[in-house]
């Protein structure tokens, strides 16, 4: 009886050894499972693609991080450099096909107007398509649902543009290192984004104070209005804003939305076929307000140099205004005068709304025609492929009358004639 006590407690002894061994293994992968999300703060994680990486493809996103934004000085830097520097920010990442976008907006309340209303319910349609649990009738836009709308915004941008120019993502330099010269090809930049080496970069926060703390870090500059800057060491076009900046009215997100257009827009000319020299100023503000009108006409934007404020008004109804504007000559400058700045300052408010019709006069015209002239003005290289902005007032000129056969002397009275049978009188 003894022996057989000894053996009945042996075998209890290593029953609950391996119970103990096993709820110890099960403790251990149990914390083991979530240990990448528990390092994560509640917010960072997505709600609805619970940063499952099938849902975030099938969402359009690459990552949610870490990966590079931007430069400081001549190093990369990554976005978890930014965290740590705006540390008391609730910054949320997220990278697309094209783009790497950092956000810190608040929650935003859909207003009863049916024009936003409209607007918000239509894009939430859009995106419930691919991304899980989105209900396009809620009527508060949550962190992580206003990330995955811009996200949706600058991509739909992004293919804009591209169906515009006539071009497709794959017919850029798929690796900067492989651009080789060969006689008789078509230059396309130095990288995959347009031409660029890196990701268009969008940084979007509340806080002024944030806002102008990482361009200080970061970019060694100080504005309260947003800023568009080409981080030239790694290849990558930045766009950066608070909503507090112009007086809050970003606050409200079609404003916001706007003004990403208008900022992004001009990002993804500048980087068309390379970011090597500055278009015309009335390419690049002309544009910058047809991406952003197409939008919403109500929340216009006006680019301004350091000392120089721009002359911005309220007026939004400025089909009326430009109908005047090309049929009564003198309220603006003439083309053959405003097709040479290369100064934002120089725009008056009623240049800025000939500026924005001469480009919508040139856009309804056949996608082809602006393909060949964005061609001819745009990523202009010598024979050996040496970025070349000599002469860019004369090849505009030349590119005119290639695409659209309007010689600068003509363009106001073929402007004229588009825009009295396109604008409503008042």
């Amino acid at each position: 009886m003894e022996g057989e006590a000894v053996k009945n407690w042996i075998r209890r002894s290593l029953r609950g050894a391996a119970c103990v061994v096993c709820a110890v293994a099960l403790g251990a992968l149990a914390a083991g499972a979530p240990a990448q999300d528990e390092k994560l703060p509640k917010w960072r994680v997505d709600p609805f693609t619970k940063n499952d990486p099938k849902a975030m493809e099938k969402a359009g996103y690459v990552s949610f991080g870490p990966f590079p934004f931007g430069n400081l000085g001549p190093a990369s830097v990554q976005n978890t450099e930014v965290d740590k520097h705006l540390h008391y920010a609730r910054l949320i990442w997220a990278e697309t096909k094209h783009f790497r976008i950092g956000m810190d907006l608040p929650a935003w309340v859909v207003p009863m107007d049916p024009e936003t209303k409209g607007k918000i319910r239509t894009e939430l349609e859009e995106l419930a398509k691919v991304v899980p649990g989105v209900n396009p009738k809620t009527r508060t836009l949550e962190p992580w649902l206003r990330m995955h709308l811009y996200a949706q915004r600058l991509e739909n941008l992004f293919d804009e543009f591209c169906a515009m120019a006539g071009v497709k993502p794959e017919e850029f330099p798929p690796d900067p290192s492989k651009v080789v010269i060969q006689p008789g090809a078509r230059y396309m930049g130095q990288g995959p984004y347009l031409g660029m080496k890196d990701k268009f970069l969008v940084l979007l926060v509340e806080k002024e104070g944030t806002y102008r703390d990482y361009l200080k870090h970061f970019i060694g500059r100080d504005s309260k209005y947003g800023q568009r800057w080409h981080c030239k060491d790694v290849g990558s076009l930045l766009f950066a804003v608070s909503a507090e900046s112009e007086e809050g009215r970003l606050k409200h997100d079609t404003a916001m939305h706007c003004t990403v257009a208008f900022n992004v827009g001009q990002n993804l000319l500048d980087g068309f076929r390379h970011y090597s020299y500055d278009l015309p100023v009335w390419i690049r503000e002309g544009l910058g307000h047809w991406f952003e009108r197409r939008v919403d006409p109500k929340w216009n934007s006006f680019d301004q140099n350091e000392g120089s404020p721009a002359d911005m008004k309220t007026t939004w109804k400025w089909e009326p205004i430009a109908r005047r504007l090309a049929t009564a000559p003198g309220k603006c400058a003439p083309f053959p005068e405003a097709y040479t700045w290369r100064d934002f300052g120089k725009l008056t408010f009623e240049d800025h709304v000939a500026v924005w019709s001469r480009i919508d006069f040139l856009l309804a015209q056949d996608h082809a025609k602006w393909s060949k002239f964005l061609f001819a003005v745009k990523g202009r290289v010598d024979a050996q492929w040496v970025p070349d902005q000599s002469d860019l007032v004369g090849a505009t000129r030349d590119a005119l009358q290639a695409a659209y056969g309007i010689s600068v002397l003509q363009f106001d009275e073929k402007w004229a004639e588009w825009a009295k049978e396109k604008y409503p009188a008042q």
